[in-house]
């Protein structure tokens, strides 16, 4: 009986190992019902679409940090804080606003002072009267989804205790609507060495399934980086995809938060920049920019699979000893 025993519990313990290292396995940490709850705050009604320089961007900001604060990350602005402060002028108005940034420590001695940064943009259109039949923007795709999709990978971390290798920062971006204002000032401010960066993983727009099918995503800038075929070994035999032929892809590499770390600096046609790309489910449905995008259409079911799955993922590029290179060479990384 003890052999019988022995042999059990090494077959349950061989069975745990395989399963903590299969990129094919994703524990359900990350709820529907979870996301769901959270979209539903950022996306409200009573957060009036959250416009830049709002009192509501301030309220989202400060939830960010709460949850960033209850999934153990550390901040990483010099202050101490979560908050990067900073000031633009739109249209003769001077606006006040932060990004929230906070980050995992990686445990590989060499990797870890390598970092992934994991990006949203929190920021919306706000309200604009005359609209019908409503009158709030409430951004539920873009971007609540994608705010919720960081905040959930951070938990999905602290909740698995799997530990990544390199470290993973987590930014939460104000301004994006107004010109990608957040993200481009945490390059230029980055209490980081850009060359230190191994890449940016920006999210919008992951609440719908219609367009691609459940369990399929797509990543702006295939075909300028390596960056999607270490996806696709990750990906393999998963159950996901990443959707490499959608056209309009090429284009909205350029319209998100993820261009501020693609180019940085362009010299003589040669642009420094750190490879990158968005992750989303919807190209540039109808209901983008549009008082339509409200959380009753979402699909949270797949959200959370597909949570679930970028996750893995990101903990598996953590420790990927492969390289994160530009393909095209146009691109190189900051010196």
């Amino acid at each position: 009986m003890k052999n019988v025993a022995l042999i059990l519990l090494f077959v349950v313990l061989t069975s745990f190992i395989i399963f903590k290292n299969n990129n094919q396995s994703s524990p359900e940490i990350i709820k529907p019902e979870q996301l769901k709850e959270w979209i539903s705050f950022l996306a409200s009604d009573q957060m009036r679409g959250r416009k830049n320089g709002s009192e509501e961007m301030k309220q989202a900001a400060d939830w960010i940090s709460d949850k960033y604060s209850e999934y153990g990350l550390k901040p990483l602005a010099p202050s101490g804080e979560y908050f990067q402060k900073y000031t633009y002028t739109a249209r003769q108005t001077e606006i006040k606003e932060q990004n929230v940034i906070g980050y995992i420590e990686g445990t590989d001695p060499v990797l870890k002072k390598e970092y992934i940064i994991l990006s949203a943009h929190f920021d919306h259109l706000g309200i604009r009267r005359g609209s019908q039949p409503d009158s709030i923007f409430n951004g539920a795709d873009d971007n609540a989804a994608g705010t919720a999709t960081i905040i959930a990978i951070a938990e999905y971390i602290r909740k698995s205790g799997l530990k990544p290798g390199r470290s993973i920062v987590f930014a939460a971006f104000s301004g994006e609507e107004n010109g990608i204002r957040g993200s481009r000032f945490f390059v230029a401010n980055s209490p980081i060495p850009l060359k230190n960066i191994y890449a940016d993983l920006n999210f919008e727009m992951t609440g719908h399934s219609e367009y691609l099918g459940r369990n399929n995503y797509y990543m702006t800038g295939c075909n300028l980086s390596n960056l999607d075929d270490l996806i696709g070994e990750f990906d393999k035999d998963s159950g996901f995809k990443l959707i490499d032929t959608i056209q309009i892809a090429k284009s909205l590499f350029y319209q998100s938060d993820n261009i501020a770390f693609s180019r940085i600096k362009t010299t003589d046609n040669i642009t420094q920049g750190i490879p990158s790309g968005t992750f989303a489910t919807t190209t540039m449905a109808g209901y983008i920019h549009n008082t339509s995008d409200e959380v009753q259409l979402f699909d949270f079911e797949n959200m959370a699979a597909l949570v679930n799955h970028f996750s893995n993922l990101v903990l598996w590029l953590s420790k990927n000893k492969a390289e994160v290179n530009w393909t095209d060479p146009k691109y190189v990384r900051p010196e």
